[in-house]
């Protein structure tokens, strides 16, 4: 509660003060002018990029990027959740503004009035875009010299989280500073989970002895924070872009609390009472830069250096009350180096070519205690040199890339290395303004969690213990993607799609049985391919003057999970919302079906997650956006989630409960106020993640 109202007074505050400040435009004073309807082409498609005009509506209506994307509902991406942007075929999108990449934070620090279009690439040849696949940037007003602060706040209520967000920007001459500051709190008493596990454990006999272990919870407290503080430099001109990026987070969790039964089918077993207590915390800082370099007789350069550093402290203690306990802690140490040179040369009508070399430095370092006092420590670098040729016409656009990436790893005194081939495919073409496809291929060999290749034997309670195994090597994939897009005029789009996946050399999870309970190894000879395809049609319709938007989606998942867990899943998914807007307010209803999926191709799990309705009110104009969301106003339990894995030797199906699809309301609110005169904005400092620790799960 004292989180709530201490970010609640810092909004409040923030009215308060902004408007003794003021942003001076020209020596000229500024009137409101009435909004003056002109039909212009909103959307255009080619066969390099997809353009998108928001209208002011839009951009009133939304309080961040992701926002925005739903309302301008773009028939290339899928339903934004959140800070997750995806292609309607669930691939990720990576987010630039004004070609600079984007953060989570970046997007909530948008002043949304200076969004003057956004654009739409698949496999961009454009090197300020640093060879992603899929891409959105959004391109902002210019302006001279100045600056601005922007505050941003939320609230969940009865799910009891929320953030407050500052930004602030200063513009002198070619040089831009951002100074960012955040935080976060959950506190959370229904974050649990009950487990049905069946284990099937030989006897010394011969025979196979089959029961349940039935864990329930009935209580639970968790407690999570995070503090984060970044710092950005940028020098911009006309060929030069140079941007440099330091930051920290500090998470913490004091408390993941748990306690409830645990009983036995058949009854073999005493029944008994558990407590699970866990805490953790994890600091880290980053640095990220991103250089790119316009030379003369049609060449770029492009350099990107990041570093990240993670320190992480977790511990456990789990007992029952018939006498069994375990306790387990790690600290963990984790490094992350990366960096990207990219040369390219265009040769005018004949295309352009781009030679890459890419490398990466991982170093993790675990101390165990409790069940198991071992410690990893393991040390992978990967370096991939490439070459890409495009090609393109009015109509046409064609990108052919390859090279090989080269690993090395070493774990304690083991060392090995590989070679493997990588392959980019893509050929899009514009019949017109109105109709594009898009063709699309990728193939590479991907490094693993460090995790996976972990020896260290942790027990979690008396039947099940789980390790890694250091003989894992790196799996393949295989992607394909097609895509049709039909935008007649501004009222409706279109979009048809179809995506599939194959995972080769994969590895998995092995439920080993005994008499005593179940170890979980990790598998790759003899472990069968994964793949998955996706298809499905997405279509939107603006009505009444572009007053009312309504868009949707339907498509069909089919999932084959190969041995040891041999099942083949499938299922229908669909979303729908609509958007009316009046003024400076906008309602919006949406809808989600329940989503079926696979938890990773490690694993044998299938997640099956509830649907999800929302009813949205916002109010907005170029400083100001206020919005209430109430979700899911029917359902008051707390079940959210299931899972089911089934092998030979050990099945487990899980019921998570969590805030996600209770009942909730959502307030939240954002002020923008400037100062000086034509100010630059966008690409605010933002949260910087720090490297992900190598900790055994």
């Amino acid at each position: 509660m004292g989180n709530r109202l201490n970010i609640l007074a810092l909004v409040l505050l923030f009215s308060v003060v902004a408007p003794a400040q003021s942003e001076r435009t020209d020596s000229i004073k500024a009137q409101e002018l009435k909004e003056v309807v002109i039909e212009g082409q909103l959307q255009q498609t080619s066969a390099t990029v997809s353009t998108y005009l928001p209208t002011k509506r839009q951009r009133n209506a939304a309080q961040n990027g992701p926002e925005l994307l739903n309302h301008m509902a773009i028939p290339q991406l899928g339903l934004v959740s959140g800070y997750n942007v995806t292609t309607n075929s669930g691939q990720k999108v990576d987010i630039y503004i004004d070609f600079v990449p984007a953060s989570e934070q970046d997007l909530n620090g948008m002043r949304m009035a200076d969004v003057k279009k956004v654009e739409y690439y698949d496999f961009p040849t454009d090197p300020r875009f640093q060879g992603s696949q899929h891409v959105v940037n959004f391109i902002m007003q210019k302006y001279e010299y100045g600056g601005y602060v922007k505050a941003y706040a939320n609230e969940f209520f009865i799910a009891n989280s929320g953030q407050l967000n500052l930004f602030s920007k200063l513009q002198y001459k070619r040089m831009t500073f951002d100074i960012g500051i955040g935080t976060w709190y959950s506190a959370n008493d229904h974050m649990s989970q009950s487990t049905v596990e069946t284990y099937r454990l030989p006897q010394t006999d011969g025979s196979i002895k089959i029961f349940e272990r039935i864990s329930k919870p009935g209580y639970a407290k968790v407690r999570q924070q995070s503090y984060w503080p970044t710092f950005k430099a940028s020098y911009l001109t006309d060929k030069i872009t140079m941007v440099n990026t330091l930051g920290a987070n500090f998470f913490r969790s004091p408390k993941q609390n748990t306690a409830g039964s645990v009983r036995f089918s058949p009854a073999d077993f005493p029944s008994t009472e558990y407590t699970d207590e866990q805490n953790n915390r994890t600091n880290s800082i980053t640095y990220s830069g991103y250089w790119n370099f316009a030379l003369p007789h049609g060449n770029s350069l492009s350099f990107n250096p990041y570093y990240s550093y993670s320190h992480t402290n977790q511990h456990r203690f789990y007992s029952e009350h018939t006498g069994s306990s375990f306790a387990n802690g790690a600290i963990d140490d984790s490094h992350r180096s990366t960096a990207s040179l990219r040369f390219m040369h265009d040769f005018g009508k004949y295309g352009n070519i781009t030679a890459i070399l890419n490398g990466t430095l991982l170093s993790n370092r675990t101390q165990y205690s409790g069940t198991s006092t071992a410690s990893d420590r393991l040390t992978t670098y990967r370096v991939g040199p490439g070459l890409f040729y495009n090609f393109k016409t009015d109509k046409f656009n064609g990108l052919l890339g390859g090279g090989f990436n080269y690993d090395h790893s070493k774990l304690g005194s083991e060392s090995e290395h590989s070679t493997q081939p990588w392959m980019d495919l893509s050929l899009q073409y514009g019949f017109n303004s109105k109709n594009s496809i898009s063709l699309e291929f990728h193939h590479a060999t991907w490094t693993l969690a460090s995790s996976y290749r972990s020896t260290v034997v942790i027990q979690s309670n008396p039947l099940f213990s789980y390790t890694g195994n250091p003989d894992v090597q790196p799996y393949k994939s295989w992607d394909a993607s097609l895509r049709y897009v039909f935008m007649p005029n501004n009222k409706f789009n279109f979009a048809a799609f179809g995506q599939t996946t194959v995972i080769t050399d994969r590895y998995a999870y092995l439920y080993e049985a005994s008499p005593n309970g179940i170890l979980r190894t990790i598998q790759q000879k003899g472990v069968g391919n994964y793949s998955s395809w996706l298809y499905g049609v997405q279509g939107t319709a603006r009505l009444f003057n572009n007053s009312l938007m309504i868009n949707g989606q339907v498509s069909h998942r089919i999932v084959r999970n190969g041995v040891p867990f041999d099942w083949t899943k499938q299922c229908v998914l669909w979303h729908l919302q609509a958007f009316y807007y009046v003024g400076g307010w906008n309602f919006g209803l949406q809808y989600q079906s329940p989503q079926e999926y696979c938890d990773g191709y490690v694993n044998g799990a299938w997640m099956k997650d509830k649907s999800a309705y929302t009813a949205i009110v916002g109010w907005g104009n170029s400083s100001w956006n206020v919005q209430a969301r109430l979700t899911n106003p029917f359902r008051w339990n707390w079940r959210a989630s299931k899972s089911e894995t089934t092998s030979p030797n050990y099945d487990v199906a899980t019921t998570y409960f969590n805030t996600s699809y209770h009942c909730y309301v959502l307030l939240s609110a954002t002020y923008t106020f400037g100062f000086g005169k034509k100010i630059q904005r966008g690409n605010e400092a933002s949260q910087q993640m720090g490297t992900s620790s190598s900790i055994l799960k």
